[in-house]
């Protein structure tokens, strides 16, 4: 009896060392998971906006009813509040069963003004199909003399389509020729917002992409601006962000670009990330301002977040369908502010949050002068495929007194 119990004892131990060496991570994983929070924030956000109001720092974006804002300094879930616009938000008529109001489909902001950019949708009688007609900007700024704050319609009578659209009859789809982009530097005197557009030369035959700054609620048409460089690419690469870094702006073909600066430092580095690769500014042997490869991710970087640790790194290309090519991740930073070759693990639950199905649109640390873990962040996610959630599409935060990533 002692012989087949020992024997039974060596049969069984491989397979007990097998069976909790495989479901040691997922135990692992289980202990990382919490308890989620109740969904508040939802829908595609594709900025959250630094703006000053009032004197006091806020978060704005746009999401489910409608333009939605938070003090930056407040880390409580559930604390977003809804601001008013001067437009009736998008819904069903189902009466004429059409989509009636507007959409905000972007929320941006320089040192004093906060622009939204809305659209108009119409649904054919014929086929039942709604398809964007028009797009509109709209300022909200104190240029009153009593210093309250006022909604304008920006380009209601301008002579300029700053959001040009069209149909693409091949893919059966519409498309757009403009984009709007912005500094969101943490700092309120080094936010900047611009289009960029594809409009009619002065010949008025021929079109290209021109480039208009957004100051107060001014028709861009009144500042426009040349680009003579692009960081990452030539003189006449497409522009689609922008960073405010030693005194002026640098604009980046990449849609992924931001700097270290904190709320009361300047940027020290610019970071911006091409495909997967990440870059980071520099300076050469020879004292001159370069860029450098840092790291490389898992699949293509859509969205940039700086502490001072750290850097957050979003994936996810938006244009793909493939259910496996967004997730988070992010790099160390040494001790002159560098990114580390190689990206590392989170210590906190980020990535077993915000998984691989989902793509980040948006990236954000209202502390950006603080650790990665002492930092308050959000992120924005979506999916293009079959395999996520909805219920997780919109907003998700990290805040140090929770200490986790979860829905927000």
């Amino acid at each position: 009896m002692k012989r087949i119990n020992k024997i039974t004892t060596a049969l069984f131990l491989p397979l007990i060392m097998l069976f909790s060496s495989c479901f040691d991570p997922i135990f692992y994983e289980v202990r990382r998971d919490v308890e989620p929070e109740s969904a508040t924030v939802s829908g595609n956000i594709g900025q959250i906006t630094r703006f000053t109001m009032n004197g006091e720092e806020y978060l704005f974006l746009s999401a489910d009813g409608g333009l939605r804002y938070k003090k930056a300094d407040n880390e409580t879930h559930g604390s977003w509040a809804t601001m008013s616009v001067p437009f009736a938000l998008s819904s069903f008529d189902f009466d004429n069963t059409a989509i009636g109001g507007r959409q905000i489909i972007g929320v941006y902001a320089n040192k004093d003004t906060l622009y939204l950019v809305a659209a108009q949708y119409k649904t054919t009688s014929s086929e039942g199909t709604t398809n964007p007609t028009a797009l509109e900007l709209w300022g909200y700024s104190d240029q009153d003399e009593d210093g309250t704050y006022k909604w304008v319609h920006i380009n209601k009578d301008s002579d300029i389509n700053y959001f040009p659209i069209y149909y693409d009859s091949v893919k059966e789809i519409y498309k757009s020729n403009f984009n709007v982009f912005q500094t969101n530097a943490p700092q309120q005197a080094n936010r900047k917002a611009y289009i960029c557009s594809f409009v009619k030369n002065a010949d008025e035959t021929t079109v290209s992409y021109k480039y208009f700054e957004l100051i107060g609620t001014d028709d861009p048409s009144q500042h426009p601006i040349t680009i003579s460089k692009v960081e990452d690419g030539t003189a006449d690469s497409r522009v689609y962000s922008a960073v405010w870094f030693n005194g002026g702006v640098k604009f980046f073909n990449s849609s992924a670009a931001t700097t270290d600066e904190t709320l009361t430092n300047p940027a020290e580095r610019i970071f911006y990330a091409s495909g997967s690769y990440l870059y980071y500014s520099t300076l050469d042997e020879e004292n001159n301002f370069v860029y450098k490869r840092s790291c490389t991710a898992s699949d293509t970087i859509s969205a940039l977040a700086v502490t001072k640790d750290s850097i957050l790194i979003g994936l996810g290309n938006i244009t793909s369908t493939s259910s496996d090519s967004g997730g988070i991740t992010r790099v160390l930073r040494d001790s002159e502010g560098k990114p580390l070759e190689t990206t590392s693990d989170f210590t906190t639950n980020a990535n077993f949050q915000i998984t691989s199905i989902y793509k980040v649109l948006a990236l954000i640390n209202a502390t950006p002068e603080k650790t990665e873990e002492e930092s308050a962040l959000y992120a924005s996610i979506t999916f293009s495929s079959y395999s996520g959630l909805y219920d997780n599409i919109g907003l998700w935060s990290y805040y140090p007194a929770r200490g986790n990533w979860n829905r927000e």
